[in-house]
């Protein structure tokens, strides 16, 4: 069972990315589990999923990569007996930091032999969010094995230019993509870059 966790802000197109990975994934014959983690006790982004036909188990609470590290472990778990997924796409809170979620699920799941993380940035919004949100900005991109600049359409291409840059001091080693809404192109360099 492999596990991709798809950090990034509110906003950033996470559950939209998340959907595609997951459609690819079943049209290419492999099951696909989805754990969402909800900061409040209404799962929105896990209902909106669960609509389009995935199974999805949601942590409720908290932050995965804070007080709910053993309620991931345990539905990773869970999953593995019961649905034994090929792939499970974990979706965050926007302030988790993904590389605590990876080392947690590295050390203590026995079943997700491989964990990757893609985290995805909002190109109309990032210089906003890193002025505001300069170090958890800096971990979600550090820690990434894939970054993903988003919604490229939307900013001039000095401003993406800048971004690109800026990720690239970062994070020198890991594969960038950018993209926009419907780019089916980059979503396959985005997963071929997990796997």
């Amino acid at each position: 069972m492999r596990t991709i966790v798809i950090a990034g802000f509110l906003g950033s197109g996470k559950t939209t990315v998340l959907l595609q990975l997951a459609k690819r994934l079943t049209d290419d014959g492999q099951r696909v589990a989805v754990v969402e983690n909800e900061i409040g006790e209404v799962g929105i982004d896990g209902k909106y999923v669960a609509e389009h036909g995935l199974l999805v188990q949601e942590l409720f609470g908290g932050c995965i990569c804070c007080t709910l590290t053993i309620g991931l472990i345990d539905a990773l778990e869970g999953l593995a007996r019961t649905f034994r997924p090929d792939y499970v796409l974990v979706e965050p809170t926007g302030i988790a930091q993904p590389a605590e979620l990876a080392e947690a699920v590295r050390q203590y799941s026995t079943q997700s032999a491989h964990v990757s993380v893609i985290t995805l940035l909002d190109a109309e919004r990032y210089f906003m969010l890193s002025e505001v949100l300069g170090p958890l900005l800096e971990g979600q991109i550090s820690h990434a094995d894939v970054v993903a600049v988003n919604k490229c359409d939307l900013v001039e291409p000095p401003e993406l230019e800048r971004i690109v840059t800026d990720v690239r001091a970062l994070a020198p080693r890991t594969s960038l993509v950018t993209m926009s809404e419907g780019d089916r192109s980059a979503l396959e360099t985005v997963l071929g870059a997990v796997l």
